[in-house]
């Protein structure tokens, strides 16, 4: 590229061939599996915190360490104001796109706004399941929201330029980072949750950085600006996204706090290890799903590639949850001990959970890349009802293996209504 400022209408076509989202001469498969592996590794590293710090801080600690960080994504997500889904669309678009600066400038921001949120929750809400924080730990805590907040915005801008190979480097990177900090965290003996937080938040300000600098190269100016009618118009088109985004992780995490509520935040430490191996399934429809939104969104994929794509992506999901389950119980004894075992049950449900989740996950990439937010939402609504009906109605009898057949049972509704409202725009 020139000394040109590009503007994102002309990175959407002028972007080298081998950083776009679905590279000329490469078919979205290719695409999909090469953006699969930078995410395996991640979620190999990711696993890895898992195993340590379930190991360091037992049942108790984990369930804390889950609840915090589950709570800073929640925060992320209402802090967001759907603007992540609506950028990707706006920045991209043929008539009258916003402006990187605009995008960032909104970022940073509600970045703010997302500090207050955190320190508010910290100091009220987590009480609530009996988790009382210091000072310092809240200090951590409310860093660790700020600094996933704005890595997760920065990714996103990536995606929405249809860089999406640079923006699952930068979570590989990041995540190995991550994984070697809590590593060192551990070989200091350092068994408090405090420590462990700030390693996640230093990874996500590393991540951060790293986003903004891939911006730069491709030159995006990632100078921020502060203009009301350009983040008027994020913000229009954002609370149909954030309830998509809010809804589904109601859907996916939810119920570690229901446990923590009718059961014990120790179990809601063994429930995250029973969803740790399953949760690694979505590597391959989270990985379709990028380029399949941006595919759809800049009218540059075809609906023929797209059901062969999806055909072999649930198919490959199947085969592996069918050997994850079979093997279940050796990995959970061998990597966490006798104090886990209680995870085996749990984590063969989430493997039929993650089946259904990954028609989810393409079908619904599909529907929002076509501006169906709507649509989509009105999928996730489904599945926020049913996940919330279906975990009151069963955690307390079934305990962790009622959690897991209530997260079959939400995201079996997800998938059947985003896969219907799908056929009828497809055949429309």
């Amino acid at each position: 590229m020139g000394a040109r400022v590009l503007t994102s209408v002309d990175l959407v076509t002028a972007a080298p061939d081998n950083e776009r989202a679905v590279p000329a001469g490469q078919s979205l498969v290719g695409t999909t599996a090469r953006i699969a592996v930078s995410k395996a590794v991640s979620g190999a590293a990711s696993a890895g915190v898992v195993v340590v710090t379930a190991r360091e801080l037992g049942p108790e600690g984990r369930g804390e360490f889950v609840l915090l960080f589950t709570l800073a994504t929640f925060a992320m997500i209402v802090c967001g104001l759907g603007i992540s889904i609506s950028g990707r669309i706006r920045l991209v678009a043929a008539d009258n796109p916003v402006s990187p600066g605009d995008y960032l400038g909104l970022v940073v921001a509600l970045s703010a706004v997302q500090a207050a949120v955190c320190a508010l929750a910290a100091t009220t809400l987590l009480r609530v399941f009996d988790v009382h924080l210091d000072l310092a730990t809240t200090a951590v805590f409310v860093a660790l929201g700020v600094c996933l907040f704005v890595t997760y915005m920065s990714i996103e801008a990536l995606n929405a330029f249809g860089f999406t190979v640079q923006a699952a480097l930068v979570d590989v990177v990041g995540s190995v980072v991550q994984f070697a900090l809590v590593l060192f965290v551990a070989v200091q003996k350092l068994e408090t949750v405090e420590p462990f937080l700030a390693a996640l938040a230093a990874s996500f300000a590393l991540q951060v950085v790293m986003s903004w600098v891939a911006l730069h190269r491709f030159g995006v100016d990632i100078r921020p600006r502060f203009r009301r009618e350009a983040w008027a118009r994020l913000l229009r088109d954002g609370p149909p996204s954030m309830a998509v985004l809010f809804g589904q992780h109601a859907v996916f995490k939810i119920d570690r706090y229901l446990i923590a509520l009718f059961l014990t935040p120790g179990a809601v430490g063994v429930y995250s290890v029973a969803a740790a191996f399953p949760e690694m399934l979505r590597v391959l429809p989270t990985a379709m799903a990028v380029p399949v939104f941006y595919g759809i969104a800049s009218r540059s994929g075809s609906s023929e590639e797209f059901a062969r794509a999806r055909r072999l992506c649930i198919a490959a999901v199947v085969v592996v949850g069918a050997a994850v389950m079979a093997l279940a119980p050796i990995p959970v004894r061998v990597l966490f001990g006798d104090a886990y075992d209680g995870a085996v049950g749990p984590l063969r449900l989430l493997i039929v959970a993650e089946i259904a989740l990954a028609i989810y996950y393409i079908d619904g990439a599909a529907l929002t890349g076509q501006a169906r937010v709507r649509e989509t939402a009105a999928a996730v609504l489904v599945g926020v009802v049913v996940a919330l009906i279906s975990y009151v109605a069963l955690i307390r009898p079934l305990g962790l293996n009622g959690a897991a057949l209530g997260s079959v049972i939400a995201y079996a509704s997800m998938a059947l209504v985003v896969r219907n409202r799908l056929g009828r725009v497809l055949s429309g």
